[in-house]
């Protein structure tokens, strides 16, 4: 079951969604039969999906206001009858599949799950202890043992849910490094490279400020998913500045890539608890070095000093002081270090292991 809040389909929205499709078609290709839920309008090469229809009025959830009570929103009883009508759904045809495997981040996923009493529910947790609603479910499913099987994308991401509930595994977001371009070299003028969502965690303006205090060119990548934001905070300075930054839009993964392997380094200035960042991931693939506010996962996912920078939080003159720096780290230790620790067939390994071991 994937993440209702976009369609999964190229270009994708941001990790979980890519890290979805990559699961569902590495599960098929290793010989298993996989069924996607996912919103209407998703399309994954080669496999069956079956689309959910969420009311145009369900909207993404602001990770800028986590404390914001869902339940002054109109769309919050429409977004938990979705999930109680495809649960019941699911209770319905249960013999039809083996396990159940959601990647949802909204409450009503974890609670109606308790449905499903005649096969194994593993719940993937793509985002940190944001959600109130989240967080109050799996204290309850905690406190009453009920058997909700839990999965997490880094040991820092478990570690913030600590006083709510306790994982039962830790799997690594993965990466198909082959089909990611690799450059050894790249011009000494080469730009920097911003790429993420448009929205205030993920450091847009941030990575600007790095850029102008660097006096570096600055390419930013991604789909808009705070509009307002975006058109307030982050347009008006890319138009004072034309000549140093430029705004390319949300790309595909193909040119975003070869993007990647042209640039001098990717600005991950990120303003909130990063629960994995794959978007690191595959700039060290391409051979990018990263700096990164140090946050999150980032120390699980760069070696500070080899594989780009770790930044003290909000720094933004030290970050910039680092992209002198860059010129220093080995783009190709950036790529084997993705080969030796984020690779997609370690991910497909672990997730293959957890299913097993739940079927039985």
């Amino acid at each position: 079951m994937a993440p209702l809040v976009t369609p999964i389909s190229q270009p994708f929205l941001g990790g979980s969604q890519a890290m979805v499709a990559d699961l569902a078609i590495g599960m098929a290709q290793r010989g298993h039969q996989v069924t996607l839920f996912a919103r209407e309008g998703s399309s994954v090469p080669g496999i069956h999906i079956e689309p959910v229809t969420v009311p145009e009025h369900v909207t993404p959830s602001s990770f800028a206001d986590p404390g914001k009570e869902q339940s002054l929103d109109p769309g919050f009883m429409a977004q938990a009858n979705v999930f109680l009508e495809l649960y019941l759904q699911l209770r319905q045809r249960a013999g039809e599949f083996d396990l159940i495997h959601a990647h949802a981040f909204d409450w009503p996923s974890f609670a109606c799950s308790t449905l499903i009493t005649t096969i194994p529910v593993l719940h993937t947790v793509h985002l940190p202890a944001i959600s109130p609603e989240i967080n109050s479910v799996l204290s309850v499913l905690e406190r009453q043992q009920h058997p909700v099987n839990l999965l997490t994308v880094s040991q820092a991401c478990a570690r913030d849910y600590a006083d709510y509930c306790t994982f039962d595994h830790v799997i690594y977001n993965g990466l198909d490094i082959e089909a990611v371009p690799f450059s050894d070299r790249v011009a000494p003028d080469a730009p920097l490279l911003f790429a993420g969502r448009i929205t205030p965690e993920k450091g847009v303006e941030q990575a600007i400020e790095i850029a102008e205090i660097a006096e570096r060119r600055l390419i930013v990548a991604g789909g808009i998913y705070d509009r307002r934001y975006h058109e307030e905070r982050i347009l008006p300075r890319i138009a004072r500045k034309p000549e140093q930054f430029t705004y390319v839009g949300q790309l595909d993964h193909i040119t975003l890539w070869k993007l990647m392997s042209e640039v001098q380094g990717l600005l991950f200035p990120i303003a909130w608890d990063e629960p994995f960042g794959l978007t690191p991931v595959e700039a060290m693939a391409a051979g990018t070095p990263v700096i990164a506010f140090q946050r999150g996962a980032m120390p699980e996912i760069i070696r500070d000093g080899q594989t780009g920078f770790l930044i003290p939080s909000g720094d933004c003159v030290r970050a910039a002081r680092a992209v002198q720096r860059l010129w220093a780290l080995s783009r190709e230790g950036c790529r084997a270090h993705v080969k030796a620790k984020f690779s997609l067939q370690h991910m497909l390994d672990a997730h293959e292991a957890v299913y097993q071991r739940l079927i039985r």
